[in-house]
């Protein structure tokens, strides 16, 4: 990676590349854990896109983690929901090549004093089972699995969890 001794900087907000970058990450990660292919990572992009084409800052964010030049991570938090009160975590990833470096654990701090700072009751999740750094970072953090469900949309069929977390 070139920045091993970079510390993680995170940036709020959209940034040219931000788009490309988070489908890539989410791409090449879930293609070397499952085997997801092109279905997966073309569903990243269009739920990335739809995202960004209704971003507002004022309800909702957008952290990317940097090392060095390099964006390394991303988290989302989606302020207008279907749970009134509760935001909405998605779009967690970190570059395999820059795991334990602190830069999830940041995104995921900054999410929860995020939501805080806006008032939200509590955040919920979607994660896929059979991936156990990120449900012990979650729990670690205090969500807890609600609800287990079968999902197809991502190339081969998972257990998807939803997560909640009350504030």
């Amino acid at each position: 990676m070139g920045a091993t001794s970079s510390p993680v900087v995170l940036h709020e907000g959209y940034e040219p590349g931000a788009v490309g970058r988070i489908v890539e990450l989410h791409g090449r990660y879930y293609a070397g854990a499952w085997g997801a292919g092109a279905p997966f990572e073309v569903l990243i992009a269009r739920e990335v896109g739809e995202f960004l084409d209704g971003y507002d800052p004022a309800h909702d964010l957008l952290v990317t983690a940097h090392l060095g030049e390099a964006m390394v991570g991303s988290l989302v938090m989606v302020g207008r929901t279907e749970r009134p009160g509760w935001a909405q975590m998605r779009f967690v990833i970190v570059d395999p090549a820059c795991h334990r470096r602190g830069a999830g654990k940041a995104m995921l701090r900054r999410g929860l004093s995020w939501s805080r700072e806006h008032g939200f009751s509590g955040i919920f999740l979607w994660t896929v089972d059979n991936l156990p750094a990120s449900r012990a970072m979650y729990e670690k953090a205090g969500f807890t699995v609600v609800e287990c469900c079968p999902d197809d949309r991502y190339t081969v069929p998972r257990d998807c969890l939803r997560m909640e977390l009350p504030l």
